[in-house]
């Protein structure tokens, strides 16, 4: 008989992209042995691994009839949506409340979701509380995965003031320390989270009850931008001298960004997302927060200057926005 204190089932929906198939490797992975059931709509190109735990089930997310006997006897559902996929959500959601899921993940992976005035200041944050709203309101629960910036990406796209390929920097006054998380950490931490007793008498915090309807804080990183343009320096093997640096302000880079969003620039949003990030007091540093579940689930901070060096290796990504 399944031990009725820990989860056995879990449903996702875009285990094609990088959070989620990140998080299905380790589930995979994990020996509490978990039934992964994948929803993918029926246009996906999308291939998976062949495996005896491993379920496929294509279908329309607006369709009901669909949803609904597949969600069913599920513990859990993990949301890795993509940008443009996120009006599809809201369908998930209900369905998934409506069948049964005891806890729903919904697409987080950004900044502190507790941090109201940072959530206020920043659009793409909001959908991220409209989405935990609707899953309260519906009598469900949901656990949010906090990551704050992909370091993985960041770093390439040179989205923290750091351009490692063209060796210039722009480093804010009043920028502070802030958290970065690897894709690979936080498929990581996610399968651990789900692995997590129900209850837990001898340890609360190590329990899903604990982290229903709150936040799991993940982080592989703890960094300034001067650590980070030190660590570009040794992985370029460059001096001082070799780069061009500028200063400025977090204050003034978040009145340009609200400019270019006037004008509808997704640049804009782009880049008012990461001054709150970087932004001292502004909401990008949840250390504290961090330390304690990172504790939970044993995960441990990475090594700068090692990914540093391999993301210079890899080279440039393309731009994000044309």
């Amino acid at each position: 008989m399944a031990d009725q204190n820990y989860l056995r089932n879990i449903a996702i929906v875009g285990a094609g992209g990088n959070v989620g198939s990140a998080a299905l490797k380790h589930l995979l992975a994990s020996d509490r042995n978990f039934n992964i059931t994948i929803l993918t709509q029926p246009t996906s190109t999308s291939t998976f691994p062949s495996h005896p735990r491993l379920t496929i089930q294509k279908g329309t997310f607006t369709d009901s009839n669909f949803l609904t006997p597949v969600l069913q006897n599920q513990d859990a559902l993990l949301l890795a949506l993509g940008f443009r996929a996120m009006d599809l959500q809201p369908h998930l959601l209900t369905a998934a409340v409506h069948a049964g899921v005891k806890y729903i993940l919904p697409t987080e992976y950004a900044g502190d979701g507790l941090n109201d005035s940072m959530i206020d200041a920043v659009p793409v944050f909001q959908p991220k509380r409209a989405a935990r709203r609707q899953i309260e309101e519906l009598g469900g629960t949901w656990i949010g995965i906090t990551t704050n910036p992909w370091a993985d990406q960041s770093l390439r796209l040179g989205l923290c003031g750091i351009d490692l390929f063209a060796r210039k920097a722009v480093l804010y006054r009043d920028a502070g320390r802030f958290n970065m998380s690897m894709l690979e950490q936080v498929g990581q931490g996610i399968a651990r989270v789900l692995s997590l007793p129900v209850q837990n008498p001898q340890d609360q915090r190590a329990s899903l009850e604990f982290y229903g309807n709150n936040f799991v804080y993940i982080s592989s990183f703890h960094v300034t931008q001067r650590e980070l343009l030190e660590s570009a320096r040794r992985a370029t093997q460059t001096s001082e001298a070799e780069w061009e640096v500028e200063e400025d302000s977090v204050r003034d880079w978040i009145e340009r960004c609200k400019g270019m969003m006037a004008k509808g620039e997704m640049k804009g949003a782009m880049g008012l997302t990461f001054a709150y990030y970087l932004g001292e007091g502004l909401g990008g540093d949840y250390q504290d927060k961090a330390m304690e579940d990172m504790k939970v689930l044993g995960l441990r901070e990475g090594d700068l200057d090692a990914v540093v060096k391999a993301e210079v290796e890899k080279g440039p990504m393309g731009p994000l926005f044309g």
